[in-house]
């Protein structure tokens, strides 16, 4: 079998075929198309600003909410232009502008419409609900009822325009952390078996993977080393990202940070720690299988830059586009023809942006709003991970465009909460269809350690963030400097409380937190191990042929109830510790049968 090739020197935009890039004609046809909208603000803003102290009856209020939503939507519409431009191209300076316009609109229109759940709750609770019960605001019930919960935590108008007012300044450590790594940073080439081989955020991963462990070692060293270069400049974006969060909460009248950003999603903190403990209890498993990836590796000890070697070297093939489209469109049939006409939609009209290039943002994700199609980022590179990573996007794209097409704009957008279960659902039907297929027992063997990769991955790896990031909020609430010497510490403190005893940890993977862009998000990354879990069991009845109507709905149900309900209702409660017992049982099966298919001594 022809192993996969390593990546060569990254293409600039220009030089990457049409056919391959994202299609945002839907959205603009020109960047004057944009402009046009964008002198368009302040007229649909004058019908919101004109009910400025006359919401007083049910007539004023449905009056108001259809203005609003009108606005967010072209908003919407231009960030989306804005950001996907910019991401294609951070270096690009015209982008940059584009989306830097975008984002202070934002902030002066968001400070303008402040008055507007101030002045709602100025209002009997009677009244409240009874709006929000009149046939005129069915569409805006959920908006309503978010408006009565949130009741503890509005401040006045004037305390509430202030807030608004300064969303820019603090998103502004997110973004400096988002131009320094995906447009100013940079990595020398490191040494390869026939000659230098480039290294950036996208070329990383793939280097991990090489069967030449000097290829891995000195991608490990180089990248780490680089942001360790820079660890006092990005302790204090992080830092001041963690106090910006820290500030709110408190401006809201959290008791903690955490508490804030689990409350739009009714997240109880037990859920969150019981996170935690299940995971702890389950490093065991987690450390087996690190000790069967070392006998496999006929390693003498196991690195951190070890972890992503395939197992089975010899099943490390290119995988081309057209394979992963071919194999995603047999895998999700079990979700109906729907879906996979939809899924047909994404690459006849271009949805998706899939090579990388220079200045391209590294990663992946699908991204869109109501009136859009919901586009995918990628840095496709041939490799199987691709090809998963492929599944993954078109599962949160997939989510998209049905709520959109099921829910009022007002509850069409769902929490990420769910939108990882989706992803991740996706992903576990492409194992299995795999797994499925006549072949070669080593290939059987690589998709069962994919699973177990995307177990460590999921569920352990993002664990331990969540769990440095509970942190980062405690140490700063605590009075405690989160310095670059603090964080590097603690960092590799916790990675030794993860990995260990199975893994002596080189000292660079101190460092690891400062490339994470996640942090700097408010409690995002404990909603992929915990949608990962509900996943699994999502997956195991789509196979079978079970509730494929209730994970369909689910999917439609957009935002419009509290995600643990939603999911419950499909048939998975998450606040019951079962579900990640079951996971964790999962994890144990998968890890057995991979230990007999390498039938190592």
């Amino acid at each position: 079998m022809k192993p996969t090739p390593e990546p060569t020197a990254v293409p600039a935009r220009a030089d990457i075929p049409v056919e391959l890039t994202w299609d945002l004609t839907p959205l603009y046809a020109t960047p004057s198309a944009w402009e046009a909208d964008f002198a368009r603000l302040d007229e649909l803003a004058a019908p919101v600003l004109a009910l400025q102290g006359k919401l007083d009856s049910v007539a004023a209020v449905a009056q108001l909410l259809a203005a609003e939503t009108a606005l967010d939507r072209v908003l919407e519409r231009l960030h989306t232009y804005a950001h996907l431009r910019h991401d294609e191209d951070t270096a690009n300076t015209d982008n940059q502008t584009r989306e830097a316009r975008i984002r202070a609109r934002y902030a002066e229109l968001a400070a303008q419409c402040a008055w507007i759940t101030p002045e709602l709750l100025m209002h009997p609770e009677a009244d409240l609900r009874a709006w929000r019960d009149a046939p005129e605001l069915k569409d805006y019930r959920r908006t309503l009822e978010k408006v009565l919960r949130n009741k503890p935590h509005v401040l006045s108008t004037a305390e509430e325009t202030l807030l608004a007012g300064a969303a820019e300044v603090l998103a502004a450590p997110e973004q400096t952390f988002s131009l320094l790594t995906n447009a100013d940073m940079t990595f020398p080439d490191i040494p390869g078996p026939d000659g230098p081989l480039p290294l950036t955020e996208g070329t990383y991963r793939a280097h991990l993977e090489n069967a030449d462990r000097a290829v891995r070692r000195a991608a490990f060293e180089t990248l780490l080393t680089g942001y360790g270069k820079l660890e006092n400049t990005v302790a204090a974006t992080l830092s001041s990202a963690v106090k910006a969060h820290v500030f709110m909460a408190r401006a809201r009248k959290f008791p903690s940070a955490l508490e804030a950003a689990l409350f739009d999603d009714q997240v109880p903190v037990a859920v969150y720690e019981g996170l935690l403990a299940a995971t702890h209890e389950a490093l065991p498993l987690f450390q087996r299988y690190l000790d069967l990836r070392k006998r496999a590796l006929r390693l003498p000890d196991l690195d951190m830059f070890d972890l992503y070697a395939p197992l089975v070297p010899s099943c490390a093939t290119p995988v081309p586009m057209a394979q992963a489209r071919e194999w995603l469109l047999a895998a999700c049939r079990p979700l109906g023809e729907e879906y996979g006409r939809v899924l047909e939609r994404a690459f006849a009209e271009r949805w998706v942006d899939w090579r990388e290039n220079k200045g391209k943002r590294s990663g992946a994700y699908s991204s869109g709003c109501y009136d859009s199609p919901p586009y995918l980022l990628l840095n496709y590179h041939d490799r199987l991970d691709d090809a998963f990573t492929l599944a993954h996007e078109l599962g949160h794209s997939l989510h998209t465009w049905l709520a959109n097409q099921a829910q009022p704009p007002r509850t069409a957008h769902y929490p990420i909460f769910l939108a990882e279960i989706a992803s991740t659902v996706n992903e576990l039907l492409l194992t299995h269809h795999l797994l499925a297929q006549p072949g070669e027992p080593a290939f059987r063997a690589h998709l069962l350690n994919h699973l177990c990769e995307s177990f460590k991955g999921t569920v352990f790896r993002q664990t331990m963030f969540a769990e440095f990031e509970r942190d980062l909020y405690r140490w700063e609430e605590a009075g405690t400097p989160l310095t670059a010497g603090f964080l590097r510490e603690q960092y590799y403190e916790l990675n030794k409380k993860y990995y260990s005893p199975a893994i002596a940890a080189h000292a660079a993977i101190g460092w690891e937190w400062a490339r994470i862009p996640h942090f700097y998000y408010d409690f995002y990354v404990y909603k992929y191990a915990t949608s990962f879990c509900a996943a699994l069991v999502f997956a195991r009845r789509l196979r079978a042929g079970e509730g494929v109507a209730a994970y369909l709905d689910l999917l439609r149900a957009g935002g419009s109830a509290d995600p643990l309900d939603l999911v419950a209702a499909a048939g998975v409660d998450l606040r019951e510790p079962r579900v990640l017992r079951e996971a964790f049982a999962d994890f144990g099966a998968v890890l057995t049968e991979l230990e007999q298919a390498l039938a190592l001594p």
